[in-house]
């Protein structure tokens, strides 16, 4: 018989039961882990309240709901495009869209006229809680992810 099978076999016993509650500690014990089981419940709920049900993390990891592509258009139709899309995006309770704006290497200076205004729209939209470079695999500097403002 092992080391286990006699404390199963004790356990099981009426001496058993009867020396695991009346022992000189068994309160102190139970105390302890009723005061544990209170502090774990607070921090869960806590990191509940911290991280929000949808988590940011949670929220990038979605795949794209929409994608709106503004290759070839100007600064004004892209601040109209912008507008619209949102606004549609926002009404099919999208959370997640990207808007591919390019990375502007067929510019005149090589640089990207359309995503600084794609960034100047974001900042100043009501529908959008985050934003930021898309993935490579995604476009990279030449697309940007949009979290949405969930109503």
């Amino acid at each position: 018989m092992d080391f286990k099978e006699i404390l199963e076999q004790w356990d099981s016993s009426s001496e058993g039961k009867k020396a695991a509650g009346d022992g000189r500690f068994s309160h102190i014990i139970e105390e302890k882990e009723s005061s544990y089981e209170q502090l774990y419940q607070n921090q869960t709920k806590k990191a509940r309240i911290r991280t929000g049900k949808s988590s940011l993390g949670y929220l990038k990891k979605l795949k794209d709901e929409a994608v709106l592509d503004l290759h070839g258009h100007t600064i004004e139709e892209t601040k109209v495009l912008i507008e619209q899309f949102l606004i549609n995006c926002v009404d099919n309770e999208y959370k997640k869209v990207r808007i591919i704006h390019g990375r502007g290497i067929h510019s005149q200076d090589g640089q990207g006229v359309l995503k600084q205004v794609v960034l100047d729209e974001l900042r100043k939209s009501r529908y959008v809680k985050l934003y930021g470079n898309a993935p490579p695999d995604q476009g990279g500097s030449g697309a940007t992810y949009v979290i949405l403002v969930i109503r």
